[in-house]
C-alpha cells in the first residue's frame, strides 16, 4: 500500500513540473516576436536533421588556406603560425 501511494505522489510531482513548463512555454509564445524566433529555430533544426544545410554553414572558415596577398595581418598570422610549428618540431627532434 505504501509503495502505491509513493508512486502516485511521484506521478503527480512530474505532472506539476510538466504543467509548469507548459504554462511558461505558453506565456513565452504569447508574443509574436517569440513565435517568429521559435519558427526559425524549428526550421533550422529540421534542416539539420534532414541534412539540408548548405556547405557554407558547416565550414565557418571561408578563406582558410587561401589568404589574400594584400591582407598583411592575415599573412603575418599564417607566417608566425607556420614558424611556431617548425620550431616546435625542431625542439622535439633535438
Amino acid at each position: 500500500m505504501y509503495s502505491s501511494k509513493k508512486t502516485m505522489k511521484q506521478k503527480n510531482g512530474g505532472l506539476g513540473y510538466l504543467l509548469l513548463g507548459a504554462g511558461a512555454a505558453a506565456w513565452w509564445m504569447s508574443k509574436d516576436e517569440n513565435r517568429t524566433k521559435f519558427d526559425s529555430w524549428m526550421s533550422q533544426a529540421k534542416q539539420k536533421l534532414n541534412g539540408e544545410t548548405s556547405p557554407g554553414d558547416s565550414f565557418p572558415v571561408h578563406k582558410g588556406g587561401n589568404p589574400h596577398p594584400e591582407d598583411i595581418d592575415d599573412n603575418k598570422m599564417v607566417d608566425e603560425g607556420s614558424q611556431f610549428a617548425v620550431n616546435y618540431y625542431n625542439k622535439k627532434q633535438q
